[in-house]
C-alpha cells in the first residue's frame, strides 16, 4: 500500500492542528479557572491576593495536559481507532 505525499501532508496538518488546539484550549482553561478562583477569592475575603506565578504555573499545567491530550487525540486518529 503506496501512500502519496499529500495524504501524509493531509494527516500530518490534521494531527499539528489537533494538538495545538488542544494545547491552547487546556492553556486557556487552566487561566480562566484560576483567576475564577481569585475572584471567588476576593468576593469571599474582600481582598486580593493575585502573583502572577501563580497564574503562570496554572497555564503550565494546562499546556502539559493539553499536550498529553492533543497528543492521544492525533495517535488515536493516525492509528484509526474507532471514534476517532
Amino acid at each position: 500500500m503506496k501512500t502519496s505525499s499529500r495524504v501524509i501532508l493531509g494527516k500530518f496538518i490534521i494531527c499539528s492542528s489537533i494538538l495545538l488546539l488542544c494545547f491552547i484550549g487546556m492553556v486557556l482553561a487552566a487561566i480562566i479557572t484560576k483567576l475564577a478562583f481569585i475572584m471567588l477569592a476576593w468576593f469571599k475575603f474582600g481582598a486580593v491576593e493575585f502573583m502572577w506565578s501563580d497564574v503562570i504555573y496554572a497555564a503550565k499545567l494546562g499546556g502539559v495536559g493539553g499536550a498529553f491530550l492533543g497528543l492521544g487525540w492525533a495517535l488515536f486518529y493516525l492509528f484509526k481507532v474507532k471514534g476517532f
